[in-house]
């Protein structure tokens, strides 16, 4: 098959599972059914708190990272805001025995932008003051979402940290604009999540073939390593399974004099992991992104989506395998 019916085929089953993340009817049905739970015990690290810390000190163990996350996007009524914000809140409490450091990761719309972006703006600012009274958390990481969110979050990371929060942000290289918004926020010491994007978007701002965006990442995470980002005091944070990515930067780490404690690489909990457990033998910072809590299910099935394989997952599940 070509690269284009390859490039067809991801879109719509991306944009399948979008739907059925975003499906409110199929989240009740799925998650409380015992025989699809199964899916998510592959993509999440529990269902509280407590046992997220348990997958998050697992992890330690084998000489991993950890970057928790609570589950919850795309809320629309202020009761359930309310309810995210709370348990985040309560999160960090518990994560701040995490060793080593967690950060912590958290949603523009599981805070309030999918209502206002003053809500959101106001619960992001609640939950970095309340970082002030957890070292254990390095900082917190604000994810990126569809492109309809991407202005309101550089903008809300850049509120953080005028306010003095700890705080990094994420960008999506199959976007046009990143390159331009990872030179402007790297030069000025950002850290950066850099991850190759999960969302659908028309070749009107995104790139839509992999190579196209297998090459946008590859471009802007060697940009990352340059001497003089370097100097800035940026902290890049590859995001990626990608192995010929990861080998192509290994030689610019070692010849631009990056160290060990300059940056990372971050997988999520559940893929690759023996990739994961090797990059940290070799002596990278290799994060795991954790989510945990109920509302798995607009999740997992988004990291279904990624690959139409990833389809017999959900047979698995279904057939209780």
């Amino acid at each position: 098959m070509s690269e284009s019916g390859i490039g067809l085929k991801s879109r719509l089953w991306q944009q399948a599972m979008i739907r059925a993340a975003r499906s409110s009817l199929l989240s009740r049905v799925m998650q409380g059914n015992p025989l699809t739970h199964r899916l998510s015990r592959r993509y999440v690290g529990g269902g509280s708190r407590v046992e997220a810390l348990d997958t998050v000190r697992v992890l330690a163990h084998k000489g991993l990272h950890s970057s928790p996350y609570y589950l919850g996007e795309y809320v629309d009524t202020p009761e359930l805001v309310e309810r995210n914000v709370r348990e985040i809140l309560d999160a960090l409490a518990v994560f701040d025995q995490a060793e080593p450091p967690a950060f912590f990761s958290i949603d523009p719309t599981q805070i309030g932008y999918t209502i206002s972006d003053e809500l959101g703006r106001a619960n992001a600012l609640r939950i970095a003051e309340a970082l002030q009274q957890h070292p254990g958390i390095w900082f917190i990481m604000v994810d990126m979402e569809d492109a309809s969110y991407v202005e309101r979050t550089i903008a809300l990371y850049e509120t953080l940290r005028e306010a003095g929060a700890q705080v990094a942000i994420t960008l999506q290289a199959y976007l046009y604009r990143t390159e331009q918004d990872f030179e402007r926020l790297a030069s000025q010491g950002a850290r950066i999540r850099l991850v190759k994007g999960a969302f659908v978007a028309g070749k009107d701002i995104a790139y839509t073939q992999k190579s196209d965006i297998d090459a946008a990442y590859e471009r802007i995470a060697r940009r990352a390593l340059e001497p003089d980002l370097k100097a800035a005091g940026a902290y890049p944070i590859f995001a990626t399974h990608d192995d010929r990515i990861l080998d192509a930067l290994k030689p610019v780490i070692r010849a631009n004099g990056w160290t060990p404690d300059q940056y990372e690489i971050e997988m999520l909990l559940g893929v690759r992991e023996p990739l994961q457990r090797r990059l940290a033998q070799e002596g990278h910072i290799v994060r795991v992104y954790v989510p945990f809590g109920t509302a798995w299910w607009a999740y997992t099935v988004r990291r279904v989506g990624e690959n139409p394989a990833n389809a017999r997952f959900v047979l698995q599940a279904l057939w209780g395998r």
